[in-house]
């Protein structure tokens, strides 16, 4: 008995800062469906690109750290920031245009690797259609549509010279 009144402060003393950061870490972030969602697109995508840029002999080990490592906290984040416009209150209530931003951000993050992903197998082995891979690229790195013309997912109107 007096071995388990010893270790009754031990317990305490440790469970109050968990509890602690697991009450706070709330408000950091809480939708881990989603956290689950976007760190298997991010993994897909990684395997993807390091596969490609061993097929093309292009891999670099410091340019792969430094971009993936970028990448991940750019997404942490992303998600922070989404979870706060989703989830803060005013006067105890959540504000819904704050709520469509946070909604926004997590879907502009899923297109985002689901774009790269595309890239990465049509660069892998080319199986997407040519048109689908040309409207692709009438967007640049800023996501800015430089296509000149309306955007239309038709085979008749692809040009011919798409590659």
């Amino acid at each position: 008995m007096k071995q388990y009144k010893r270790n009754i402060p031990m317990i305490a003393i440790t469970s109050l800062p968990l509890t602690a950061v697991s009450e706070g870490f709330q408000y950091v972030y809480q939708d881990w469906e989603f956290a689950k969602w976007i760190a298997i697109a991010v993994s897909i995508d990684t395997f993807l690109g390091v596969w490609k840029h061993l097929i093309h002999k292009d891999a670099s080990s410091e340019s792969f750290f430094s971009r993936f490592t970028k990448k991940i906290v750019i997404y942490i984040f992303l998600m922070i920031l989404s979870n706060f416009a989703s989830h803060a209150t005013v006067e105890g209530s959540t504000v819904g245009p704050m709520q469509w931003i946070g909604t926004y951000i997590c879907v502009f993050m899923m297109v985002r690797e689901v774009f790269s992903i595309i890239e990465n197998i049509q660069a892998i082995y080319p199986i997407f259609p040519k048109n689908f891979v040309k409207r692709m690229k009438d967007f640049n790195d800023k996501g800015d549509y430089i296509g000149g013309g309306p955007i239309n997912f038709s085979e008749k109107d692809a040009p011919d010279d798409a590659s």
